[in-house]
């Protein structure tokens, strides 16, 4: 990397979710018990509902909603049919961005680091022209280094890294991964998404441990919500299939990842084991950081039924 643009980097941490928009430390979150909230519904009333546990998108932003950028990572990673499993259901991403430009937000940003960026531009989500047709919602495929911007990291394997420009100003950071089977991590959940922020993400396979990398990332990037779509679960062959595929109308959403990601596993046989929390080593190992709460007696998990 050339030294003089490493020098200009900055800590992107505060300005892409560690800090809460109402300016408290998202990390203080886990010295409550989290919420997870399990939803079975369809896709609209799944995020209504969502949204009205949580008090309303007051709840993440404060500052006046005409003029809010929210971003809204999903994994686009590969251009599959959205029954394999393997992406986030385009129906959840076009619900949300309706409910978000219902309640006044100005602009909607769909963004990922995805692994082919022709094919997923024809793919089944065709987010290109649902954008032109909700101008408030842009599409951006960042694909390129200029999207990114070098960032110290405070972890134990992962020093520095390029993080998405965008998220510095966002009002709001929304992870929308998708549940899957993983081979390198046993699962792809809402802390693996995070990888789809970063320019770089071969080193965290060559150069490091993978898994305390992982977790590294989260000190560094904090969405201010989580939502995992669970409608259609790979349970093994992942990250990119095919699978067997459990399909179910089921959303999990909370502010702590961890959380979120402990209730997922242990609900699931992915992989075609029944494993804790405790046995996927990102997991422990943000847990370890402080970043969330893996313990399952520790969370507040709301089922609701819409």
């Amino acid at each position: 990397m050339d030294r003089r643009r490493f020098l200009k980097t900055t800590v992107i941490g505060a300005a892409a979710g560690l800090m809460r928009p109402d300016g408290n430390s998202a990390v203080l979150e886990i010295e409550q018990k989290p919420v997870v909230l399990e939803i079975q519904a369809a896709p609209k009333a799944a995020i209504t509902a969502l949204f009205k546990q949580f008090g309303g998108l007051q709840h993440f932003i404060k500052t006046d909603l005409a003029n809010a950028t929210v971003i809204l990572k999903p994994n686009l990673c590969l251009p599959q049919p959205s029954e394999r499993g393997i992406t986030t259901s385009p129906d959840l991403l076009a619900e949300l961005c309706t409910y978000l430009s219902a309640n006044g937000v100005g602009k909607i940003i769909i963004v990922d680091h995805t692994l082919q960026e022709k094919s997923v531009r024809s793919q089944q989500f065709e987010l290109s022209s649902f954008a032109q047709q909700n101008p408030n919602v842009k599409f951006l495929l960042a694909n390129q280094q200029r999207f990114y911007l070098p960032t110290h990291v405070a972890g134990k394997q992962l020093k520095q890294t390029e993080i998405l420009k965008l998220l510095q100003r966002a009002d709001l950071c929304i992870n929308l991964p998708t549940a899957k089977h993983h081979s390198a991590t046993h699962v792809s959940l809402s802390m693996k998404n995070l990888m789809g922020l970063i320019w770089d993400r071969s080193v965290f396979h060559t150069g490091m441990d993978l898994h305390q990398a992982i977790a590294d990332l989260a000190t560094a990037i904090r969405p201010g919500l989580n939502i995992l779509d669970a409608s259609r679960i790979l349970l093994n062959g992942g990250p990119t299939g095919p699978g067997p595929i459990l399909t179910e109308n089921r959303y999990f959403a909370a502010i702590d990842p961890v959380a979120l990601d402990s209730v997922v596993v242990s609900r699931y046989s992915f992989g075609g084991r029944n494993i804790t929390a405790r046995d996927v080593r990102h997991l422990e190992a943000a847990h370890q950081l402080g970043i969330g709460e893996i313990d399952l007696t520790k969370i507040d998990l709301k089922q609701i039924q819409s």
